[in-house]
């Protein structure tokens, strides 16, 4: 079970005030189902303004601690005196702990913030997709890796690494799947150490390979083919779902937004 009774009692507790504004993100959201890849060892919940960090991890602190938890303060000195745009904690009960970042996060997203049942309000699983992989274009961390590998079962590599450009201009599709090439890799320690179910490294390793040679001949077809195809988008179906445009033509381009939207579909009456 990747959520450990801590992380669930606590996770009870911080879910029932989260809003659109202070929400849910990170691998936690990803890795929360019992059949989960892997162990989280920390919830990150987002947020648009400082001002906010500070009222919120302020808030779940002390809801945390009237409910009996020793709760640990990890920020640098005196930043929890101040306003500031990220903060750290850390729960504990008993041989047991799980840390808290509170931290300002961009609003610039393709889907908006949604209601979740466990989390209260998360972010949408392609934004945070497009998140890891700008993540893993900048470290190297096995747990970036495995998620990687997890949100490619929902979303094609191709459409991530697309729609990521749209959060960071700098990258091109291609130039960003280079970065996490680079920092592709399984520490075996840390493995060990995450993995909820038997995650074979050679078979990660070949997924990879496979998953993102597939994502360079997408993306390389698709801008020879189509180059006016801007870069930096999704492309969705009918129903809003993010797929990609080389793989079904009826796709239509979603471009992201300000807190993000949700894609309109226009019907065909009297055409």
């Amino acid at each position: 079970m990747p959520l450990t009774a801590l992380q669930k009692d606590v996770l009870a507790l911080l879910a029932a005030h989260r809003s659109e504004e202070s929400h849910f993100a990170g691998g936690a959201v990803l890795n929360a189902a019992e059949d989960s890849a892997r162990y989280s060892h920390d919830f990150d919940i987002f947020h648009e303004l400082a001002e906010e960090v500070t009222r919120a991890s302020s808030r779940d602190v002390e809801v945390l601690r009237a409910a009996g938890f020793t709760v640990q303060t990890l920020s640098r000195e005196n930043e929890w005196e101040k306003t500031c745009t990220f903060r750290k904690a850390r729960v504990l009960q008993g041989d047991e702990s799980v840390e808290i970042d509170w931290a300002a996060d961009s609003a610039f997203r393709y889907f908006p913030i949604e209601q979740d049942p466990q989390f209260g309000w998360r972010l949408h699983l392609f934004d945070l997709a497009n998140n890891k992989a700008l993540t893993l274009s900048a470290r190297t961390e096995t747990r970036d890796y495995v998620d990687i590998l997890e949100l490619h079962q929902r979303f094609p590599l191709a459409a991530i690494c697309w729609a990521a450009c749209g959060k960071d201009p700098g990258f091109t599709p291609l130039s960003l799947l280079k970065m996490m090439r680079r920092f592709a890799r399984v520490n075996p320690t840390e493995l060990d150490k995450i993995k909820a179910r038997a995650l074979d490294p050679v078979v990660l390793k070949n997924t990879w390979i496979a998953i993102s040679d597939e994502a360079e001949a997408k993306m390389t077809q698709l801008a020879d083919e189509q180059p006016d195809v801007p870069i930096g988008v999704a492309f969705v179906d009918a129903t809003g779902h993010p797929g990609w445009l080389g793989d079904d033509a009826t796709l239509r381009i979603h471009a992201p937004s300000l807190r993000g939207c949700w894609p309109t579909v226009h019907g065909s009456e009297g055409q």
